[in-house]
């Protein structure tokens, strides 16, 4: 049977198992969320078990063109594209981020300044909707709506049992090179000229501070003099901010970040053994986001709590880039990450998608923190949260929902077109079966 027949099998399946369902919908995943919500959702009642829409149906060397069901993950992707030197135009880093998870929420990469975000790549997709439906939407047909409004939807309009995306060539290595700046102008100007230049392929930065920032130009390669091993014997972000040159497999440069979860894994001896010698398969965000999970249970059951003086800072943030010294100023300025970088990236949409509009053809800056932070004496909870945000808002940026946000909701709807959500959530959720976006991202139901 081919992948068309049995993607077909499994709709029809789907639709006799939803027949008569009613009530509310929420899916259902086993594997590993990329949602970094810093409180545990307010409700955990089981949805519904799409699991079984994971596979990659196949990709078209000719048109350069992958058909995937929503759930397939970037590592399953990346394995059938690549014998093709083909590869998605934009591959989150960490491995277990699924397809349709990526298009409706915002996925980034250091090549976002050229082909956009994940979903500027998708040419259709197949909607189950709220009521059970089945609904193919592209740009022009008569569920055009539905396809802009989906970036930024999370799941509140409908889950994608199928996406066709564009890929683009790819070749088997991956030349990074390193340009060390102790000006954070300097950097920021050479970071926008290097969007021009048709020599690079990734661009992407790590600073530490005002005098410690790493600019990092990479380009595919078919040869190259060495491949770095950065599972076993190298930490990828320490890498590259050593060596000038570093060379990797195409594989490990799209999933450079998730054997460290880009620099959360500690690093005492335990874990220098662990990054030896265990198994591959548990070199991965996923197992450590589990463990992590697990972990904070156990702690949470002590009398003496470790680790209460942090708390988590997991965001991203845009701002136009006439903004981005200013942003990076007051990052620098207000937030100590305790010697682990930030990160930044140019971003340049082609389209601006309904629920997250940024503006077409404008070059941005993303500035991104992934690590724990420790709590300032006295301030709220998530006080670092709440001021990168207001700061990001007042520079007329946006951020992604992925993690937790401290809005009220006039101020959600200003900033992330609610209006118009409101009016699509009406048309293709007449009966609030699906969350609202400002349930799911702010209120974590």
């Amino acid at each position: 049977m081919s992948a068309a027949s049995t993607f077909a099998a499994r709709k029809a399946q789907l639709v006799r198992r939803l027949a008569g369902r009613g009530g509310e919908m929420r899916l259902h995943k086993r594997t590993s969320s990329n949602l970094f919500r810093y409180a545990p959702r307010r409700e955990a009642r089981r949805g519904l078990d799409l699991d079984g829409f994971d596979h990659v149906l196949g990709a078209d060397p000719a048109t350069r063109t992958l058909d995937a069901e929503g759930l397939a993950t970037f590592e399953s992707i990346v394995e059938h594209t690549l014998p093709h030197g083909l590869v998605p135009l934009v591959t989150p880093e960490l491995k277990h981020i699924t397809l349709g998870g990526a298009i409706v929420g915002i996925g980034i990469e250091s090549n976002c300044y050229r082909h956009g975000f994940v979903h500027d790549a998708l040419i259709e997709a197949e909607v189950l909707l709220p009521d059970g439906r089945i609904v193919l939407c592209t740009a022009k047909n008569d569920h055009a709506d539905l396809f802009r409004a989906l970036p930024n939807s999370y799941g509140t309009l409908g889950y994608i049992l199928r996406a066709k995306v564009r890929l683009m060539a790819a070749a088997p290595h991956v030349h990074l090179h390193t340009i060390s700046f102790d000006d954070p102008v300097a950097f920021l100007e050479a970071m926008r000229a290097a969007t021009g230049r048709a020599d690079v392929d990734f661009i992407e930065g790590l600073f530490y501070g005002r005098e410690r920032l790493f600019l990092i130009l990479a380009r595919f390669e078919e040869r190259v003099p060495r491949t770095d091993d950065i599972l076993r014997h190298n930490i990828f972000y320490k890498l590259v901010t050593r060596e000038p040159d570093v060379y990797l497999t195409t594989h490990d440069y799209l999933f450079r970040y998730d054997p460290e979860w880009f620099w959360n894994l500690p690093e005492g001896w335990p874990y220098r053994l662990f990054r030896r010698y265990a198994p591959a398969g548990l070199r991965n965000s996923g197992f450590y986001k589990r463990y992590t999970g697990i972990r904070n249970q156990l702690r949470s059951a002590l009398p003496l709590r470790p680790g209460e003086d942090e708390e988590p800072l997991i965001q991203d943030w845009e701002v136009p880039w006439d903004q981005a010294a200013e942003l990076m100023r007051f990052a620098l300025s207000e937030v100590d990450l305790a010697g682990k970088p930030w990160v930044a990236t140019p971003i340049r949409t082609p389209a601006s998608p309904t629920l997250y509009p940024v503006r077409a053809g404008v070059l941005y800056f993303n500035l991104g923190c992934y690590c724990q932070v420790k709590k300032r004496p006295g301030e709220g909870d998530y006080h670092y949260t709440r001021i990168m945000d207001r700061k990001c808002f007042e520079l007329g940026g946006i951020k992604m929902l992925y993690s937790s946000t401290f809005l009220d909701e006039p101020e959600f709807d200003r900033i992330y077109n609610g209006a118009a959500y409101r009016e699509i959530k009406k048309k293709y959720d007449p009966h609030g079966a699906l969350r609202t976006l400002y349930d799911k991202c702010v209120l974590h139901r």
